[in-house]
């Protein structure tokens, strides 16, 4: 390991290239200041010698987030500066004292003391509220949407009050922090079913987007914009929206761009009973197989396999009546790790694909949507409990068969949630 000394840590020009990702100023530093070499830069993180050259070079304007990991901790900078969590951070928490603490600390970042006093100067605040913005993403996945609205919520307002007074210092980097906070609170109205504030902060995503300057953000927060347009049961539209993100990829975009963008774009055909959905899956399928590098590339958080396809697939496949096929997708589909949420998510779905002719497994279908709407009420998810009542409805009069889904989905009218 390369020990960055802490006066370099301190510079303002360090912090700002890190801050932007801007990773070939960044080693240039690190390399003047400690008399490394890419060679013993290359042993220190664990990457390749020809990889820390691109990275050098500028070859490599987007790095993944495990490389950015493994040269934060090759080179004693902490993660923080590089906008991702720290270690420690990333260790199991008590998640409401995550929010309570972390909102706490960047408010007093932008309001000051009692005293008059700001505690902390503007490239710190912004570090807190980067820091703050990557814990609400990874509370998504592990925390009641209903519970966690108000405070991710509230950041974003926290954000864009920062934004006003900020007087254009930093305006690119604030905007993508108010676009990620947009879109994730955008995510989240999605999930509790409250498609108007969800689209109210999609779009607020796509505008603060815009103002980074950042080549991928704004095709992605379009497409995210388009899938839940897709989802909320209006494909044209989102049609339109994934069709717009389309023009606004440079052509040195990631292959999972594009990638994602097809299968987005499929499944909306698949609407229509369109089968050059299959086509448009058939293409996907050939990038994804070409594709060299399967690192995450931001804004994309995730790897873009080929059970990630299977997913969007079997969605299209069972909107085109293919049930057969559909179900073999769902099976490799279930291969990738998933949260409850997104478990829930598929089982629906495949509860629709179990309940299908020629099968007509009602019991177990509804079995499986048990499960989904068991999840849904644990974590505030109330897509995932309306999507569980239009399964029951499509069955019609079955009996006994659904007897336990009945009794749970009669305890949203019962009980308090």
């Amino acid at each position: 390991m390369i020990e960055t000394p802490a006066e370099v840590l301190e510079r303002p020009d360090f912090r700002r290239a890190l801050a932007v990702g801007d990773w070939s100023t960044a080693l240039r530093v690190v390399i003047q200041e400690t008399n490394a070499s890419g060679a013993t830069i290359a042993v220190a993180t664990g990457l390749s010698q020809p990889h820390i050259s691109r990275l050098l070079n500028g070859r490599v304007a987007e790095p993944g987030l495990r490389t950015v990991r493994m040269i934060c901790d090759g080179l004693g900078i902490p993660r923080s500066l590089a906008g991702l969590l720290d270690r420690d951070q990333e260790l199991e928490t008590n998640r409401r004292q995550v929010l309570g603490g972390a909102l706490g600390i960047s408010g007093l970042a932008m309001i000051g003391t009692a005293d008059g006093d700001v505690p902390l100067d503007h490239g710190e605040a912004e570090q807190l509220l980067m820091v703050l913005s990557a814990t609400y993403r990874r509370l998504e996945h592990r925390m009641s949407s209903r519970l966690l609205i108000g405070s991710a919520a509230s950041h974003l307002s926290l954000l864009r009050q920062r934004q006003a007074r900020t007087e254009g210092r930093g305006g690119r980097k604030l905007a993508l922090m108010t676009s990620e906070a947009a879109g994730l609170t955008a995510w989240l109205y999605v999930d509790l079913d409250d498609q108007a504030n969800a689209r109210r902060h999609y779009r607020l995503a796509v505008r603060e987007a815009q103002k980074t300057g950042h080549p991928l953000l704004p095709a992605y927060m379009q497409a995210s914009y388009g899938h839940f347009a897709i989802s909320s049961g209006h494909p044209t539209e989102g049609l339109r929206l994934v069709a717009e993100a389309r023009q606004n990829l440079p052509r040195s975009a990631p292959a999972i761009a594009r990638i994602w963008l097809d299968s987005i774009e499929a499944v909306a055909l698949a609407h229509y009973k369109d089968r050059r959905a299959l086509d448009v899956f058939d293409d996907a399928r050939e990038r994804l197989g070409k594709a060299s590098n399967d690192e995450p590339v931001w804004p994309w958080l995730f790897r873009f396999d080929a059970p990630k396809l299977a997913a969007f697939r079997a969605t299209a496949e069972a909107k085109l009546g293919r049930w057969d096929e559909a179900a073999a997708l769902h099976k490799v589909a279930a291969t990738t790790n998933r949260s409850d949420k997104q478990q829930a998510v598929s089982d629906v779905e495949r509860a629709y694909v179990l309940a299908a002719p020629p099968r007509k497994q009602v019991e177990r279908a509804c079995a499986v949507a048990v499960s989904a709407f068991d999840a849904g009420i644990a974590y505030g998810s109330e897509r995932v409990v309306r999507a569980v009542a239009d399964f029951r409805a499509s069955l019609g009069q079955v009996g006994r068969a659904a007897a336990e889904l009945d009794d749970r989905l009669h305890s949203v009218y019962r009980d308090d949630l």
